[in-house]
């Protein structure tokens, strides 16, 4: 699997489209990573995707800026970033 930047094009909140934010990497545990920017609220845009994309597999890794913000050994949900 690779690393994809996710365009524009297919961002569905309009937030998404404006300048400014976070950037969020989303790893997953079947290999897909997925890098959106202009996220204005990390938590919230993770339960967003987890909950509507599962085809992916279960999310491990979540990065926010570069950094780690989360993995599957958190005692919590992915969203409680």
């Amino acid at each position: 699997m690779g690393v994809t930047k996710v365009h524009d094009d297919y961002r569905t909140n309009e937030l998404s489209l404006i300048p400014g934010g976070k950037t969020v990497t989303v790893t997953y545990g079947t290999g897909y990573k997925f890098i959106y920017d202009k996220i204005k609220n990390p938590g919230l845009y993770i339960k967003s995707i987890s909950e509507k994309d599962k085809s992916k597999g279960d999310i491990v890794r979540i990065e926010v800026d570069g950094k780690e913000a989360w993995t599957s050994l958190s005692k919590t949900n992915p969203w409680d970033i």
